[in-house]
């Protein structure tokens, strides 16, 4: 027959593996969603073929020593538009946004995530602003490209390396962010009292990024950007039913107090992505003409 100590062991055992549970659970759920965030593949899409674009396949190298392939899809109105490819895509998964700067006009240079040329993870915006610097420099060597009219653009994790990249590149005269985050530690909820297990998960996703990409996860704020891009303009699109777009809001207010000259456009009833969707026409239209004026392009 066991005695009382043994009992009490037991209990004391189950205790502390409960605890230790509670503790291992969420930090583990917080750095599996990170360790999902960065480890994203490579999602391979079409060809301007398929929209019935003229283009050239290009190839250029990143700062880290990559070769990332593009299209180039040749203009004529002057002014380029660096679309630059969200998350996990290729360069031919960000087609419809080139295909309505190409229509109108625009030289336009799309290439692969950093996933998809090899690269191991995604930094979700920071690391890839480098992609789009290398990318600007690409743009910059060709005899049919005027350096003093590139632009760029993206759409959620490109958008905030969109903003970052026109924050280290002067040369960028506007940049077009849709649909990205203003602080990603802030939606994680990193560094914020919210309670014991959300703080654990908060506390897992920083320790997934850091393992993940070497980096701190505070380096996520294209917020605390807005000001070096001043004084060129900056168009942020979001949907009505985005949980980001109180942190729009926020850049947007950062930036007026900076001296950029940025607008914020709420597409009424657009979730995350589908503001073209949602607004049509309307949509192309206020697109390129934000680009237009960058370049002093007359209206057609």
């Amino acid at each position: 027959m066991r005695d009382r100590r043994y009992w009490l062991r037991l209990v004391a055992f189950f205790v502390l593996a409960l605890a230790g549970a509670l503790l291992f659970l969420p930090l583990a759920a917080g750095g599996l969603l990170m360790w999902g965030l960065t480890h994203v593949g490579c999602a391979r899409s079409g060809s301007p073929d398929q929209f019935g674009l003229a283009y050239e396949d290009v190839r250029f190298t990143t700062p880290q020593g990559r070769s990332i392939d593009g299209y180039f899809l040749p203009g004529s109105n002057g002014g380029t538009v660096i679309v630059a490819p969200s998350l996990a895509n290729d360069r031919g998964g960000d087609l419809a946004d080139a295909a309505i700067f190409n229509r109108a006009g625009f030289h336009v240079l799309t290439f692969d995530s950093p996933t998809c040329a090899g690269a191991p993870v995604h930094s979700l915006g920071y690391l890839e602003a480098g992609d789009a610097e290398a990318a600007f420099h690409y743009l910059a060597s060709r005899p049919d490209v005027d350096a003093s009219r590139v632009s760029i653009h993206g759409f959620s994790s490109a958008g905030a390396a969109s903003l970052f990249a026109a924050a280290r590149r002067p040369e960028l005269r506007a940049v077009s962010a849709k649909g990205g985050y203003h602080d990603l530690p802030v939606l994680l909820g990193v560094g914020r009292d919210q309670g014991f297990f959300m703080s654990l998960i908060a506390a897992g996703g920083r320790l997934g990024y850091r393992l993940s990409t070497g980096l701190d996860i505070e380096v996520l704020r294209p917020v605390d950007v807005m000001q070096a891009i001043a004084p060129r303009p900056v168009l942020l699109i979001y949907g009505s039913r985005e949980v980001s777009l109180p942190g729009a809001r926020q850049m947007l207010e950062r930036a007026t107090a900076a001296g950029v000259p940025a607008e914020l456009w709420v597409v009424e009833g657009a979730g995350h992505g589908n503001y073209h969707a949602v607004a049509g026409e309307t949509y192309e239209r206020r697109l390129t003409d934000f680009h237009r004026r960058a370049f002093d392009i007359p209206d057609i």
